[in-house]
């Protein structure tokens, strides 16, 4: 069985260090696939940090999504806004400084949001096998 550790390390803060890792946790949790992080807020300052996942069909997107905010909810975090779900072709969070994106994978590919914001540090999460 594949198992994702997550390697989010020297952010500007622990809070949102701990955010990103639970982010990624529950996206792995639920099979959600090519997971990147972009530091934006170096490059535009309408969030620190964007999460981009992809999942395989809506009812995969929604079941990540759905999992990311149980695993916020958990910890007393609740996303701001919640944009796409009922369509789960693009389903956007915003989670204060925060944005994640969990898209299928034509959008993702048609939207191409890593070159939009290829000037941003990129953050690896790294796959081992457990």
């Amino acid at each position: 069985m594949k198992k994702q550790e997550v390697l989010v390390k020297k952010m500007k803060n622990r809070e949102t260090e701990e955010i990103l890792n639970k982010i990624i946790k529950a996206a792995s949790d639920k099979k959600g696939e090519d997971i990147v992080v972009l530091e934006i807020g170096k490059v535009n300052p309408i969030a620190d940090y964007m999460v981009i996942i992809s999942g395989t069909v809506p009812v995969h997107t929604q079941a990540i999504v759905d999992e990311i905010v149980k695993q916020l909810k958990d910890s007393g975090i609740e996303p701001s806004h919640i944009e796409g779900y009922s369509e789960g072709r693009w389903i956007a969070l915003d989670i204060g400084d925060i944005m994640v994106n969990v898209f299928l994978p034509e959008l993702r590919d048609y939207y191409q949001l890593e070159w939009l914001w290829s000037d941003a540090p990129k953050y690896k999460v790294n796959s081992l096998n457990g």
